[in-house]
């Protein structure tokens, strides 16, 4: 008996049981997006719109940044736009035929089960995928960039939002164990959601530049 594409991709949500499939997962994480009941999303969209924004300064501006007129670095961040809004991110497994995508439409995020019209693509097997996106597990996409995940895009700046992306289950995590950005020790969880978001993505998007580097070396 042969099996079409429809049969494989029921056939892949239901094998192992108990491991949640991606599908769900990806599900979950845009629920909590929509939700935002932690908000993340205000310590990491300008963590990544700063990043952004940092690819567009020329190389004679970023030798004197310090110098830089307040209207000069304002027009920088507002250039990079804002980071999550219109814009896809495809998750390709390298090892199924499953294809997802988180789509940022203006105030509206959603899940899509292609990939059409995506600007990034993130790409790695099945199981790391589901690993790396889950609130639950304990593994930080720092140590995946590179060597189990990939992260490509036409545009430099919109690969950058797919390494921010990378970096939301990880602060969901940590907001669910107790760092709570809304509770009465707000002022302390601001600067510990922040600094978390700071690092994780500045270490991924150094990583990812180094990789793209090395890969034009080659």
């Amino acid at each position: 008996m042969s099996l079409n594409t429809r049969d494989v991709v029921l056939l892949s949500k239901v094998t192992e049981p108990g491991r949640k499939t991606l599908e769900r997962i990806l599900r979950e994480v845009v629920h909590e997006l929509s939700e935002d009941r932690y908000m993340l999303m205000e310590y990491l969209g300008p963590v990544v719109d700063g990043c952004r924004a940092a690819l567009g300064v020329r190389v004679r501006d970023a030798s004197e940044l310090g110098r830089l007129s307040e209207e000069d670095f304002q027009r920088y961040i507002e250039a990079a736009g804002d980071s999550f809004r219109d814009i896809t991110i495809c998750f390709s497994p390298t090892d199924s035929r499953e294809l997802f995508s988180i789509v940022f439409d203006g105030d509206d995020v959603r899940l899509a089960e292609d990939c059409t019209d995506s600007n990034v693509v993130v790409c790695g097997d099945l199981d790391t995928l589901r690993t790396v996106m889950d609130a639950d597990s304990k593994v930080s996409p720092v140590d995946l960039l590179g060597t189990k995940i990939d992260v490509m895009a036409d545009d430099a700046r919109d690969a950058l939002v797919g390494l921010g992306l990378l970096c939301f289950p990880s602060l969901l995590r940590m907001a669910r164990s107790g760092v709570d950005p809304s509770s009465l020790l707000a002022e302390d969880a601001d600067a510990v959601i922040m600094a978390a978001a700071s690092d994780m993505v500045t270490k991924l998007v150094r990583r990812w530049i180094d990789l793209r580097i090395k890969a034009r070396g080659t």
